[in-house]
């Protein structure tokens, strides 16, 4: 009876560690490259218009942190992100929140992933004035990568 319960025991092991490893493979993702042609807010930081990367630190985490790197490499910042459902997209995009001529990172999706990441609301962005000030509404803008 012990040798049946030792060798049940040892079998849920081994599902339970391939079935992480498996996790952990599906959820490395690649490197996305985008041009974005306005000054956007990542964080407390402001980055200027131009070629970026975006890459996940730290894969092997379930807590997500990306960094967003000028392809000049004068700008960069770091954002901790948590994961989102959505329905899958055949190409990767960036999604910006605007608010007039302010953008405010807000999601990164990989291609065909139904799994997204999104920033959470800075500072900044959550003090923005709101709509009975008389601006207007906030608009979603998304940006495919390569």
């Amino acid at each position: 009876m012990k040798k049946q319960a030792y060798t049940i025991i040892a079998l849920l092991v081994l599902t339970v560690s391939l079935a992480a490893a498996a996790q952990a493979q599906t959820s490395g993702r690649s490197e996305l490259r985008a041009s974005i042609p306005f000054q956007f807010h990542v964080g407390d930081t402001t980055m200027p218009a131009g070629e970026y990367t975006v890459h996940q630190i730290n894969p092997a985490s379930d807590h997500c942190a990306l960094q967003l790197r000028s392809k000049d490499g004068r700008s960069s910042a770091m954002i901790q992100m948590i994961n989102v459902m959505g329905k899958a997209g055949e190409r990767a995009r960036l999604v910006f929140h605007r608010y007039g001529e302010q953008y405010y990172f807000s999601q990164a999706w990989t291609a065909g992933n139904e799994t997204g990441w999104q920033a959470p609301r800075s500072k900044a962005e959550r003090s923005r004035p709101r709509l009975a000030r008389g601006e207007p509404a906030t608009e979603t803008v998304a940006l495919t990568t390569r």
